[in-house]
């Protein structure tokens, strides 16, 4: 089998890169008007509903931390 260590650098790493990236763009604060709508009726999307800052503090935590990991992935692949 091909093992990591065989795999040209480029290769490496492009699954955690997509899932870093997605995490980014789902977490995004930005997007917790549109969360709060699609979930709604949801234990989460009521959740959402009471506790906006908490929420929004959430994201915004989740979006930072991954979008350094995406940040660092791309930093390692050049």
């Amino acid at each position: 089998m091909n093992s990591p260590e065989r795999l040209p650098p480029e290769t490496q790493k492009p699954v955690t890169s997509y899932l870093w990236g997605a995490l980014a763009v789902l977490t995004c604060p930005c997007h917790l008007p549109i969360l709060a709508v699609v979930l709604a009726g949801t234990t989460v999307g009521a959740f959402i509903g009471e506790h906006w800052g908490v929420a929004a503090l959430t994201l915004t935590s989740l979006f930072v931390l991954s979008l350094t990991r995406l940040m660092r992935v791309f930093k390692e692949r050049s």
